[in-house]
């Protein structure tokens, strides 16, 4: 069985989330087009990963839902 690559990702809408512009990047094996959970500053969010490249790095989007 082939092994994922692991890529490096940046969240592409953090002040969404954090009210700052501050860049959050992370690691993950997952496939482009899946939705993962993270943690990120004592929160779990979900991120969907996409192939968008920002400077080197493939751009993830914070997923938000009403509950």
């Amino acid at each position: 069985m082939a092994k994922l690559p692991i890529r490096t990702y940046v969240i592409s809408n953090p002040s969404a989330l954090l009210g700052t512009e501050r860049v959050i990047t992370f690691r993950h094996s997952a496939p482009v087009g899946s939705v993962v959970d993270l943690p990120i500053d004592g929160r779990r969010v979900r991120a969907l990963l996409t192939d968008t490249l920002w400077n080197g790095y493939r751009c993830a989007e914070l997923l938000f839902t009403n509950l």
